[in-house]
């Protein structure tokens, strides 16, 4: 299960968890910093520190690709939103949409600085989200637990944050166990359309993991009060949790790391990847922008934009869709969605006639013989 502590023998593994929980600490303060778009190159630089501690941990990277697989709508989210609302930045137009000006900046206009900045903000959500299974899958509940007791927190702010740890894996787990038992019944969510899943798959999923949790939750605190939980105030550990010299050089690589970062952040921020990485982004989308116009791509938006401008239907609202929210390629966008709808239904209506020509075939050879009765 992703999130979940895997045992191994490597360093992050022996490490204390209070020098993971500084350095998810100190990547959230850095991340709170980084604002700007020049920030890019710092970001980069701790996204390859946070690299290396998943080499030195052997953490899977298939939880990274679950990572990014769970955040991939949200970063396409922050490129397209970021990219048409951002005012500051590379003012560039990599691709116009709709003509809607507002305020001296055109909402309709994709441009390279808004682009930008979403990546910054998508890079500031994966910088703290890879530091989060490094701690997670490194070290266990019961080192977790004695060293923070270590250090004086309460018992039962302990046990919260180790039961909202183990929440995810459980959560994840449970998912799975009910996902296979509607599969057992007939129901595969898998092969579903996203519509299908939105609209009726996910009702069997989501209400009988809610139920499940419930359940959980009242028969753990049936065990805690079995158990006598916050009883005693001196607890004992079987665990040594004390600093060893593998911590304290934990401790200073990351200082250094949150170091070097600070002082690129306030002192040299653009010393190492900022020229380089706007040169290559303004480079790269002037190179797609002439090979579009090359090959006569952008010639034929137009073309089909003023065709969809003409047709009657779309003059809607007295002209506003014509006088701007088609302006651009916003025809073309409108075109794109009402072929994308009526493929779902075509797509709908075919999945029927397949579900009714099967149950039909079902019901011809159900039906009992009746060749040769009575001979």
């Amino acid at each position: 299960m992703a999130f979940e502590y895997v045992k191994k023998d490597t360093v992050l593994d022996r490490m204390n968890p209070l020098v993971k929980l500084l350095y998810m600490a100190l990547a959230l303060i850095l991340v709170v910093q980084c604002t700007q778009i020049s920030n890019i190159s710092i970001l980069l630089i701790w996204i390859l520190i946070a690299t290396v501690w998943w080499i030195v941990g052997r953490v899977e990277l298939r939880s990274l690709g679950f990572l990014l697989k769970l955040l991939t709508f949200l970063f396409v989210f922050l490129f397209l939103v970021q990219g048409l609302t951002y005012r500051f930045g590379d003012p560039t137009v990599i691709i116009k949409l709709f003509d809607l000006p507002m305020v001296n900046v055109n909402y309709g206009e994709l441009k390279v600085g808004g682009v930008m900045y979403g990546l910054v903000v998508a890079l500031r959500v994966v910088a703290v989200v890879m530091v989060i299974p490094i701690f997670t899958m490194t070290s266990p509940m019961s080192r977790i637990s004695g060293s923070l007791a270590r250090i004086h927190v309460p018992q039962k702010v302990i046990f919260m944050f180790i039961t909202a740890m183990r929440f995810v894996p459980l959560v994840q787990e449970s998912m799975a166990s009910i996902i296979e038992a509607q599969k057992i019944r007939g129901f595969d969510i898998e092969s579903a359309s996203m519509y299908q899943k939105l609209r009726r798959a996910y009702v069997p999923i989501i209400t009988p993991l809610l139920l499940l949790m419930f359940r959980r939750a009242m028969d753990l605190e049936v065990a805690i009060n079995a158990r006598a939980f916050g009883a005693t105030k001196n607890r004992t550990y079987v665990e040594d949790v004390s600093f060893r010299a593998h911590d304290y050089a934990g401790i200073l690589v990351i200082l250094l790391s949150f170091a070097l970062s600070m002082y690129l952040l306030y002192f040299e921020p653009t010393s190492i990847t900022w020229v380089y990485l706007t040169l290559i982004v303004g480079t790269v989308a002037g190179w797609i922008g002439s090979l579009l116009a090359g090959i006569g791509f952008v010639s034929l938006l137009h073309q089909i934009n003023d065709f969809l401008l003409s047709v009657p239907g779309f003059n809607l609202i007295g002209g506003f869709f014509d006088q701007r929210m088609l302006l651009g390629y916003g025809a073309v966008v409108a075109l794109v969605l009402i072929l994308f709808l009526l493929y779902l239904l075509a797509r709908r209506r075919m999945r029927k006639k397949k579900r009714t020509k099967k149950s039909h075939t079902r019901a011809v050879i159900s039906e009992p013989s009746t060749d040769g009765v009575g001979q």
